[in-house]
């Protein structure tokens, strides 16, 4: 209304004057009350701005020094549990102590890839569970700030280590693991019956890969030696047990009930099976120096994203390379492409053996069945080269997965450790501990279940490496929601109680 009066009276002077000054004031008025208004919102904003910047580094503060603390705390307890493992493959050696130093610091990069993601969950429950316990947290809900805003610190932190993590796990840990790896192999060489690791294929014994099952004292079981140096060829060596022993620069292996394997790769049919109690190997060696190795060989924990592209782009061509000629051999032989799995083959020429049998003379069926057996012996074998193919594929596909899934775990692991930590209201050690050792043992249980499936060719690697971290973002989702609603603290010590009385 006063402004209307403003515009009347503006209007009864100009009938009356001819100036035009009451006119002006008036817009100068106008203006003036737009700047006012403008700069009270600005400042406004400023505020808000500026108090939301203090609140959020006051977050951050509250979270670095718990973290640094938490990746100390858990890299020295993987370290010495890493030297217990270690280190009876590293006495008597007879190594520098320089040497020791470097393989230390060589395996320090896979223990903070490991220790990282674990800090950040410490950090977070030890951070918002001391706002929480100082009412801090009550006192911004009061004042109008919901848990979203106090949360966004926290996912900034996280996101901040998720991306350099990411650029760690490709460029610097690919690089000190191949080292650490090939210092380990020239240090276990000293005595070659420490470079056996149960589960694992060991090649640095020249023209020989051998692989291990299980090892008790200095009884190797299920044992497996590949010859690799006969290229006409293939020789298999199984052992139910054995011993190894070192004469000088020869390796003596002593095996016990087992078989010998001769396939010659020319001519498939030509194969031949040896049994044998007990069976004895002489492996020479270069020497038993302590030698550094520098070789471009590289293992998939070894690589970085574009190296193991490289390596899947080679499987995958020789993978279909074997897909072609199973089909070409069973058009050949049966007129029809292979079917996807080696039991419908074995199905397909039983039945074509049957009818042979029923239709054709004994002679005549006699030569068709051996020609239908020969191709299913040597389908078998194409199918398992096939496998074996794509099982490398997944393998370097689960590792390439890898580097991003648990990277990214530091912004999941925020989202359990931020509300979990209101809800607790402990900002003690213990209790984030506690906690972290448990969340962090769920995740990883996952993480490795789904490894095992991907490698298996049971589901897909992105699946595989991406599911922990599905099932972190539900559970804290859900915490989120639990804690945003401002419902009743968690008292956790009641949980611990109700089961103390089940026992």
């Amino acid at each position: 209304m006063i402004f209307n009066r403003n515009i009347v009276t503006v209007r009864v002077y100009r009938k009356h004057t001819s100036d035009n000054s009451i006119c002006k004031k008036s817009r100068r008025f106008c203006i003036f009350a737009s700047v006012r208004n403008f700069v009270r919102t600005c400042v406004k904003r400023i505020s808000a701005f500026s108090g939301a910047w203090i609140g959020a580094r006051y977050i951050y503060r509250e979270l670095i020094f718990p973290f640094l603390f938490a990746i100390g705390v858990v890299t020295f307890i993987l370290l010495v549990n890493f030297l217990l493992k270690s280190v009876d493959r590293l006495l008597g050696k007879g190594l520098q102590f320089s040497v020791l130093i470097e393989f230390l610091y060589l395996n320090l990069a896979w223990i903070i890839a490991m220790s990282v993601p674990m800090a950040v969950l410490v950090a977070s429950l030890m951070a918002y569970g001391r706002l929480a316990e100082d009412n801090e947290i009550t006192a911004m809900r009061a004042s109008g700030i919901s848990f979203f805003t106090v949360l966004g610190p926290g996912i900034v932190f996280g996101t901040v280590v998720a991306v350099f993590m990411v650029y760690f796990s490709n460029n610097i840990l690919p690089d000190f693991n191949h080292k650490a790896r090939l210092l380990a192999g020239d240090i276990y060489r000293l005595r070659p019956g420490l470079t056996i690791e149960p589960g694992y294929f060991m090649d640095d014994i020249p023209d020989y890969s051998i692989y291990v099952k299980s090892k008790k004292g200095e009884l190797l079981r299920q044992i497996t030696i590949y010859n690799k140096n006969q290229y006409d060829t293939q020789t298999t060596i199984y052992a139910d047990s054995g011993f190894l022993a070192v004469d000088g620069n020869t390796i003596l292996f002593t095996l016990f009930s087992g078989q010998i394997h001769e396939l010659n790769l020319e001519d498939m049919s030509d194969y031949r099976r040896i049994d044998f109690k007990k069976h004895r190997i002489a492996i020479p060696v270069d020497n038993m120096m302590l030698e550094r190795r520098d070789t471009a060989r590289r293992g998939d924990r070894e690589m970085n994203i574009s190296m193991m592209r490289k390596e899947i782009a080679k499987f995958s061509e020789e993978h279909k390379k074997i897909l072609y000629k199973i089909n070409k051999l069973t058009m050949s032989e049966l007129g029809r492409k292979a079917p996807a799995k080696i039991e419908t083959l074995e199905k397909i020429i039983e039945s074509e053996k049957v009818k042979n049998s029923q239709t054709l003379s004994p002679l005549v069926a006699m030569q068709k069945n051996a020609h239908l057996n020969a191709l299913k012996n040597r389908v078998k074998g194409e199918s398992g080269l096939a496998f074996s193919y794509q099982k490398q594929i997944n393998k370097y596909n689960v590792e390439i997965q890898k580097k991003f899934s648990i990277p990214f775990a530091c912004i999941m692991f925020v989202l359990i450790g931020a509300p979990l930590g209101v809800m607790t209201r402990k900002g003690g050690i213990a209790v984030a501990a506690t906690l972290s050792i448990a969340f962090f043992l769920l995740y990883y249980v996952f993480l490795i279940g789904g490894e095992e499936l991907a490698d298996m060719v049971i589901i897909s690697p992105f699946w595989a490496m991406w599911m922990p971290n599905l099932l972190i973002l539900i559970i804290g989702v859900y915490l989120i929601y639990y804690t945003s609603h401002e419902q009743k603290t968690m008292d956790f010590r009641k949980i611990f109680r109700f089961f103390s009385r089940k026992k």
